[in-house]
């Protein structure tokens, strides 16, 4: 890769980066038991249509680290590494599709926020644990339920809007690499 590819990939992923920290402060809908449906994910999910894998994994993870300083909640630094920088890594995942039909823009996006919703599931499961001290299968299916009521909708939006991209604007999701 020459140097003008380069400090292009550079440029576009910080300012996708920094789209999505943006975005995380634009909640569709905020739940009272804390979590909150929005878009921050739909950036980083672009960055792994063009790049790939490992590029979409590196900045998925660094956003992750960006979120520490703007409003991450964590009882312990296990939890935190779970539920930000590799949930967010796990975005990366939809690079390993390549999105030159909107079905497996849709496909790629679907399966990262799979994967991306165990590891949030680990996370409020290491939560449940720091509080009441007890490891059960209560905790699991509580978390499994809290995850899901905001990365089911997050998910089916971003898919939308992933659809339309693949569908209108094939040159915004094309690999670079």
């Amino acid at each position: 890769m020459n140097n003008r590819k380069k400090v292009r990939k550079i440029a576009e992923c910080g300012v996708l980066m920094s789209l999505a920290l943006a975005l995380s402060f634009v909640k569709i809908y905020s739940f009272p038991q804390g979590g909150s449906i929005s878009l921050d994910s739909l950036p980083l999910l672009l960055i792994a249509a063009r790049y790939g894998f490992k590029t979409g994994s590196l900045c998925g993870f660094g956003f992750g680290i960006l979120k520490l300083g703007n409003g991450a909640t964590f009882l312990k630094l296990l939890q935190y590494l779970f539920d930000y920088p590799l949930a967010f890594a796990c975005l990366g995942i939809a690079g390993l599709i390549k999105w030159d039909t909107p079905l497996k823009a849709i496909s790629a996006t679907t399966l990262a926020n799979l994967v991306r919703l165990h590891i949030h599931v680990i996370a409020g499961i290491i939560f449940f644990y720091e509080e009441e001290k007890n490891f059960n299968v209560a905790s699991i299916s509580s978390s499994y339920i809290y995850n899901c009521g905001y990365l089911i909708p997050e998910t089916i939006i971003c898919a939308v809007i992933v659809w339309l991209i693949a569908s209108k604007h094939r040159n915004l999701c094309s690999q670079q690499i």
